[in-house]
């Protein structure tokens, strides 16, 4: 998959994940059209924006949901080679404790499913981004990028 970049995923940036739950414990994933993987929510933090309002910023903006508490759980440096320049992300996952407003899909044209699964079902899909891996790590979790 060659994925389209924009001007700002060729910059260096801190991006976030959040791990919301229901109230089965499964948690949110999302099937993410640009990079063709299951993935937590995530984004970009703005230059002008601190994680945690980049975090509330993205998950509005994805979710349609207000963070009220979160716990930010695991991070991790990582470098990307995106159209011949190296670009560094610093990712971030939050566990988000307390929100409000229903969680809907507003970005279909970015995610063409976001839905609620166990850990069980999370390791079954073939192929996860960086920051869903990085969650199942902080849980004692290890598996490949891509299961073929």
């Amino acid at each position: 998959m060659n994925p389209v970049y924009t001007s700002e995923d060729l910059l260096d940036h801190h991006g976030i994940g959040a791990i919301i739950t229901n109230e089965h414990g499964e948690i949110l994933m999302q099937e993410h059209i640009k990079f063709g993987f299951w993935t937590i929510p995530i984004g970009k933090v703005d230059l002008n924006k601190s994680v945690t309002e980049g975090l509330a910023q993205e998950l509005f903006e994805e979710c349609d949901i207000i963070v009220k508490n979160s716990e930010e759980i695991a991070t991790k440096e990582y470098q990307y080679l995106r159209q011949g320049k190296k670009v560094v992300v610093w990712g971030h996952v939050f566990a988000i404790l307390k929100y409000s407003g229903t969680i809907k899909n507003k970005e279909p044209h970015k995610h063409t499913k976001q839905l609620f699964m166990s850990i069980e079902q999370i390791k079954k899909l073939p192929h996860l981004s960086d920051m869903t891996l990085l969650y199942l790590e902080s849980i004692g979790i290890q598996r490949p990028k891509i299961i073929l």
